[in-house]
């Protein structure tokens, strides 16, 4: 299984790519495909950090 550390930094990373596809939501041109990464990238965020909450305790 993975260790904690590398879930931290996965988790850590997908955080910063759904932040960033809910701002392309708003300034980019492909509104509809943002808006599919953003959840699509929210929902894998969750799980990560779900997974890394769960190694810890």
């Amino acid at each position: 299984m993975i260790d904690h550390y590398t879930l931290g930094y996965l988790t850590f990373a997908f955080m910063n790519l759904t932040m960033l596809s809910g701002a392309l939501i708003f300034l980019g041109r492909k509104k509809k495909f943002w808006t599919y990464a953003h959840v699509a990238l929210a929902v894998i965020t969750y799980i990560l950090m779900t997974l890394t909450i769960w190694v810890v305790r």
